[in-house]
């Protein structure tokens, strides 16, 4: 008799397990022996659902494949079972793509025109297979491309990241002090990729028995340069637009940058989970913009970093119009109120130990 289908048992990188061929409907899975797919796990009931077909007599009479589609025996029913936890069906790819939640006793057809039909019994991922599913495209493996197309991307970008870091430091660093500051730069830099993407790798050998230890360097080569560009590009359309409000809060495209890096980093440790690695990273980012804004509302009385613009770029940058010096002067006047305000409010720690007295 041919195949109808396959259930796979999926680990949980999404990778198979396991995987059983289906000759005939029903398939009953669960935890009791006398089910087809015997799962051993604790949270699966004693018989926890079962696949039918729509026309179980045309499922039981036509053995090969190509009839049996004719003939419409792909057309399930998922039935579930006596259980607590009911059954997360998810399909994907086609017009019927969705996930909904089956509980005891309920019934469901299973949309067949889909990619993918992925079932959660407990903490058991499977996936049904049918015949005129699409198969995803052969992957090619690394080592049969060529070695500048699998170098390249990196090596590249590690040239962009060593030439970023060359000019930030020289600019940054007095004449005198550059060669050590150099050579502190370039063995921060390296010490600290290496041991990051280590800690990455070995974290991703331990879930999914792949170090994954290239994909790991390439974020955070990627990563490094894009910190570089959204630390820097602020300050520098501030200063040509006059717009101080853009330096002051480069922070939040760095927490940005920093959430997308953890995403991908978490993407090669939990790979089939895309949607909570998703809001993982964007809680983080969330998270740490407001406490950043937070602590620079405590100190500073502002949400934003810096109290003054003090970037000061080659004056042929500039595009802002400029002020004249009376006009300036007359705006200064406006900030005297202010000032004498702040110069009356006590300070932070004084106000605390006087309500202590």
């Amino acid at each position: 008799m041919g195949t109808l289908a396959l259930l796979e048992v999926l680990d949980r990188d999404g990778s198979v397990r396991h995987a059983v061929p289906v000759h005939a409907w029903p398939l009953r899975v669960g935890r009791a022996l006398d089910n087809d797919v015997v799962l051993a796990d604790a949270h699966v009931a004693p018989h926890h659902f079962s696949i039918e077909a729509a026309d179980a007599g045309a499922a039981h009479a036509v053995g090969d494949t190509r009839l049996a589609h004719e003939a419409g025996a792909t057309r399930l029913v998922l039935a579930v079972g006596d259980t607590r936890n009911g059954v997360q069906v998810a399909a994907q790819g086609g017009s019927h793509a969705g996930s909904r939640h089956l509980r005891s006793a309920e019934r469901s057809e299973l949309a067949a025109q889909v990619d993918a039909i992925e079932l959660t019994a407990g903490l058991t991922r499977l996936r049904l297979r049918l015949p005129e599913h699409t198969l995803a495209a052969e992957v090619s493996l690394p080592s049969t491309a060529p070695l500048l197309r699998r170098a390249g991307p990196g090596l590249a970008a590690a040239c962009a990241l060593l030439i970023g870091l060359l000019f930030n430091t020289y600019l940054t660093t007095d004449p005198g002090g550059l060669g050590r500051a150099l050579g502190t730069m370039l063995l921060a830099t390296v010490a600290g990729g290496a041991v990051w993407c280590g800690a990455w790798a070995l974290l991703s050998k331990t879930f999914t028995h792949h170090a994954r230890f290239g994909w790991h360097l390439r974020v955070f080569l990627f990563s490094s340069i894009a910190t570089l560009v959204v630390g820097t590009l602020p300050s520098l359309l501030a200063f040509t637009f006059s717009w101080p409000a853009l330096s002051d809060f480069a922070f939040v495209g760095v927490y940005c940058v920093a959430a997308i890096a953890l995403y991908f980093h978490l993407l090669a440790v939990e790979p089939a989970r895309h949607r909570v690695l998703r809001w993982v990273a964007a809680v983080c980012a969330v998270v740490g913009i407001g406490l950043t804004m937070w602590f620079n509302l405590q100190r500073a009385d502002q949400f934003g970093d810096e109290l003054y613009m003090s970037h000061l770029f080659p004056p042929a940058l500039r595009l802002a119009r400029p002020v004249a010096t009376d006009k300036f002067t007359a705006d200064l006047a406006t900030l005297q109120a202010v000032l004498d305000k702040k110069a009356k409010e006590p300070a932070r720690g004084e106000e605390a130990d006087g309500g202590e007295e």
